[in-house]
């Protein structure tokens, strides 16, 4: 899969990601670029997957009909080894992200009734 790593993203991950083809946005010299023309130019560069900790991203965007996957991620912490550390479930998130998607990651834990 061809991903592309927002630029808060740290440079490190993409080595990480085996199996999957990694760009960040600095190296593609997309620095501070509007998220919606961030999409659209990943997309028209053939980016399956976007990777950032922009967690406003769908509720300033409209995602509809986009090709292009999202995954936010939220780390425990800002500290780069929190986020190295993501890089199972980062995989694993994008082997179940579709066209369009948006995923979280650690996904959002499910709401359980206690029953005393």
């Amino acid at each position: 899969m061809k991903v592309l790593l927002d630029e808060m993203m740290a440079k490190e991950m993409a080595d990480l990601l085996v199996g999957h083809d990694v760009a960040h946005v600095v190296d593609l010299g997309w620095r501070h670029i509007s998220n919606g023309k961030l999409l659209t130019m990943a997309e028209t560069s053939g980016f399956q997957a976007f990777i950032t900790k922009d967690g406003n991203i769908p509720y300033q965007q409209n995602l509809a009909g986009r090709v292009i996957g999202l995954l936010i991620l939220r780390p425990k912490t800002q500290d780069v080894l929190d986020l190295l550390g993501m890089v199972p479930e980062i995989l694993l998130a994008l082997s179940q992200l579709n066209p369009g998607d948006v995923l979280r990651v650690p996904t959002e834990p499910r709401a359980t009734a206690e029953y005393t």
